[in-house]
């Protein structure tokens, strides 16, 4: 499985911008034995697998970024595969998330949001060839940038590039390339954006670390 959908995992698991497009961020290790792409097709709602909680790390804000799974771990997916090929994975439950900042950029003192309810559900359709993602992630979310496509295609739809929203719906559509070595996406478009309540993370964790925005 190449980077690109490797990463598309790990986003599925924090609810947040699925862009299959991978940056430098963490998915998992090299030897680690990669999560089946498609998912494979569940009987009904099943307990989230553990990589739905692992941590996510991405540049944003001039600095590298943290989630980490808060407190509440109890998030349920169900998988299915239409009749034309395409997979559909609905997430629900709940989850909360911690924001941690490392010092440097435009936090030269770091930053640290702790519990940020992530538990908006999302609806997730994946292509027969695996190359299409259509996401539709409701509030309240964090949705993040994890190439600078992705981070294009957020600020274009008028929400800032690493944000969180408390109500609406964002539905995102990436299109990866075939090419196994390629770490960005063909393209990234925000086909609807109803985001209600949203939160600049950057001025957020500025705030935390005590600067006024």
């Amino acid at each position: 499985m190449n980077s690109q959908k490797k990463l598309c995992l790990s986003l599925l698991a924090t609810l947040s911008l699925v862009a299959g497009s991978a940056s430098a961020a963490t998915a998992h290790d090299e030897e680690e034995t990669p999560a089946p792409w498609p998912p494979a097709e569940t009987d009904g709602y099943q307990p989230a697998p553990a990589w739905y909680y692992e941590d996510v790390v991405f540049p944003a804000c001039g600095t590298t970024i943290t989630l980490k799974a808060g407190d509440v771990q109890d998030l349920y997916e169900k998988v299915r595969v239409k009749r034309d090929g395409t997979t559909v994975i609905k997430v629900r439950g709940e989850l909360t998330t911690d924001v941690i900042a490392a010092p440097g950029g435009d936090l030269p003192d770091g930053g640290f949001l702790d519990e940020l309810d992530n538990s908006g559900p999302a609806n997730i359709y994946i292509s027969a060839d695996g190359l299409t993602v259509v996401e539709k992630i409701g509030g309240p979310a964090v949705v993040y940038p994890v190439s600078e496509t992705d981070g294009a295609a957020l600020i274009a739809a008028g929400l800032p590039a690493f944000s969180y929203f408390e109500h609406g719906k964002v539905t995102i559509r990436t299109v990866l390339t075939d090419d196994e070595t390629a770490i960005e996406p063909e393209s990234t478009e925000i086909l609807k954006n109803t985001a209600r309540g949203v939160v600049d993370l950057c001025l957020a964790l500025k705030e935390s670390a005590g600067h006024p925005y």
